[in-house]
């Protein structure tokens, strides 16, 4: 008899044991949590997966919450377990967190230009800094050939700020210009393709530089028909005189070169116009501030600059304001105002379109420039 108690108790401690380690394990933050390539609207997994390519854009981690509440947050942290590269073993590679606000969240993982490396990974997940769970994936493969193409590529002074086209061309530059753009069309391209400009000294007045890079900038496609790159100076620097070359990759793939050289401001030949812009207004510094091709209707002013460089003497240089088509279709190709100057060597030209009382007609604008009778450069902005 005492023994049947005895095991009688020793069922009941087990079960109460169960009980509570199911309870604990009931009592989770995190009900479940899924790797997945694409997501619902409301956080959902919609593609599930484990397995990725090293090209892969972004990789999910759908969590859905048993625990709802603005006041905690989920963590993770992205690892690689395991690669072929050695030093990369149990490396943290990305993290992020979001508030536990809703029943399910989502976690990403977005690949910067360079492809990840083949071997085993993990997601850590974290309730208030606490591990709850961790979820393995591989990335193996190949990279997707990519069909995006770049075309156009072109190096100029001065770019069409709501559309990135060139408004000019050339491959010669003046080492005091404040900025150089490369601006191309891209063809064939999802939203996620990466591009890449790499910006090499080849050769020059600095040996200690040759063949170095000095500037490595990335952009995403994002629907885009056209995107620039450029490199800038602040006031007083200049560039060292000398070759340069720009090299542009296509989700990690070479496609194009493009050669470009700076020069002594002496040597450029007119006509040369570089750098316009417009803007809304100046500093005290005559800096200019907000450069910008989008203005209110309700701006009172509209600011432009330019620089001309080695103008013979007398050179007449007229700036012609149109409204090339207002908002409604009613104006179209309306000099609004005509500016003349004369100028000689190398300076700077700045112009203003003011309104004082009647607003600004909204529509599409040009601001040419002019010189002898010929016209050198055309600059569209918006009033909207």
């Amino acid at each position: 008899m005492k023994k049947s108690l005895l095991v009688v108790y020793i069922l009941m401690a087990i079960s109460v044991l169960f009980v509570l380690v199911s309870g604990c394990a009931g009592t989770s933050s995190i009900e479940h949590a899924t790797i997945c390539s694409k997501v619902t609207q409301n956080g959902e997994p919609e593609t599930i997966a484990n397995t990725f390519t090293p090209d892969v854009s972004s990789i999910y981690c759908s969590v859905k919450l048993r625990t709802i509440s603005l006041k905690s947050n989920v963590k993770a942290e992205w690892y690689i377990v395991n690669s072929d590269e050695a030093s990369l073993k149990n490396t943290l590679i990305g993290q992020g967190s979001v508030i536990a606000g809703t029943p399910y969240v989502v976690l990403q993982f977005a690949r910067a230009d360079k492809l990840l490396p083949k071997g085993d990974y993990e997601v850590k997940l974290y309730f208030d800094d606490v591990l709850a769970q961790a979820l393995p994936f591989k990335v193996q493969g190949e990279a997707t050939a990519s069909t995006a193409v770049l075309s156009e590529v072109t190096m100029c002074t001065s770019l069409n700020l709501l559309t990135n086209k060139p408004l000019d061309k050339t491959d010669i530059f003046p080492n005091d210009i404040s900025i150089i753009f490369c601006s191309m069309k891209l063809d064939e391209a999802d939203f996620n393709t990466v591009i890449k400009a790499r910006w090499t000294y080849i050769s020059g007045e600095l040996d200690s530089f040759k063949g170095k890079t000095i500037y490595e900038p990335t952009t995403k496609a994002e629907g885009l028909e056209y995107i620039s790159f450029s490199i800038g100076m602040s006031p007083g620097k200049q560039l060292p005189i000398g070759q340069y070359n720009i090299t542009l990759f296509v989700d990690g793939k070479e496609q194009a070169n493009v050669p470009f050289t700076v020069v002594d401001p002496a040597s450029i030949k007119w006509p040369y116009v570089s750098e316009m812009s417009t803007f809304s207004y100046a500093d005290k510094e005559k800096m200019a501030i907000n450069l910008t091709a989008r203005f209110p209707v309700d701006s009172k002013e509209i600011n432009y600059k330019a620089r001309a460089y080695n103008a013979p003497v007398g050179t007449e240089l007229v700036i012609e304001w149109i409204l090339d088509r207002s908002a409604d279709g009613i104006i179209q190709e309306k000099l609004v105002k005509e500016d003349k100057s004369v100028i000689d060597g190398t300076v700077e030209v700045r112009g203003a379109l003011v309104t004082k009382s009647d607003p600004f007609v909204k529509g599409d604008y040009l601001i040419k420039i002019l010189i002898g009778g010929q016209e050198i450069m055309s600059f569209p902005f918006k009033i909207e």
